[in-house]
């Protein structure tokens, strides 16, 4: 299994082929050329604070015209119980709303390259595309055994480049000349504030105890939380 899926593994039951699916548009047009596309993969359950400033961290920081939000639509090794696919993207929605360069969509795969691959196919401006990751997901990524790592690392920087965030410690690579030959399409990036404390895990178990979540999540997304009564159940926090 590689761990260059956002969730583990996509696993059995899912389409050979990846597809993407648009749920809400960016407000923002790319580009005809030149187009330099984000791309942040998570279970969004939910959608916080910290996913917001790493979209805009990278946006700023590397020129980046749009930012799709992905949710991977099967997440059979690692079952979200507690809310739907629905309802995890109407927070993401009602989290992004008043930011014009986010768009959000639903993915059938979490796989880097299955994900590549489906977003290549919507977006006919041919972006350069970049995907933002944590640096321990990233030193995963890059530091894993592949049956054959030269085909792997080839096929990933080909189709698109790294963001990593270096959060809670610096990326590591080994001295290994199939990862050094890409070096620059590795790039280190820098929050302008620090969210160690904030994690979708953070948010569940603090609306379990009966917390204030409010500096977590976007207002809306609270407002949501609270309304339809969410991770209330013991028995559905993962």
């Amino acid at each position: 299994m590689s761990p260059s899926s956002m969730l583990d593994n996509p696993g059995a039951g899912v389409p050979k082929t990846s597809s993407f699916e648009v749920f809400v548009p960016a407000q923002t047009v790319l580009p005809p050329s030149n187009a330099r596309l984000g791309v942040l993969g998570s279970a969004y359950n939910p959608i916080t604070r910290a996913h917001l400033l790493l979209a805009r961290c990278a946006k700023d920081q590397f020129k980046l015209h749009e930012i799709v939000f992905v949710l991977p639509k099967i997440l059979p090794n690692k079952p979200v119980v507690d809310t739907s696919v629905e309802q995890r993207l109407e927070m993401m929605r009602l989290g992004t709303a008043d930011v014009r360069y986010i768009s959000l969509g639903l993915c059938t795969h979490g796989l880097f390259l299955d994900m590549c691959a489906a977003l290549q196919k919507v977006y006919p401006q041919s972006p350069e595309i970049f995907f933002i990751t944590g640096r321990d997901a990233a030193e995963r990524i890059l530091n894993w055994p592949y049956p054959d790592p030269a085909d792997a690392l080839a096929r990933m920087f080909a189709g698109f480049q790294l963001l990593v965030f270096e959060r809670e410690g610096t990326l590591q690579l080994r001295e290994n000349s199939l990862i050094r030959q890409y070096a620059n399409r590795i790039h280190t990036a820098r929050l302008s504030e620090n969210i160690d404390h904030i994690s979708s895990t953070e948010v569940r178990q603090r609306t379990l105890a009966g917390k204030s979540i409010e500096e977590l999540v976007p207002a809306a997304v609270a407002a949501y939380i609270t309304k339809h009564n969410l991770y209330k159940n013991q028995s559905d926090q993962h």
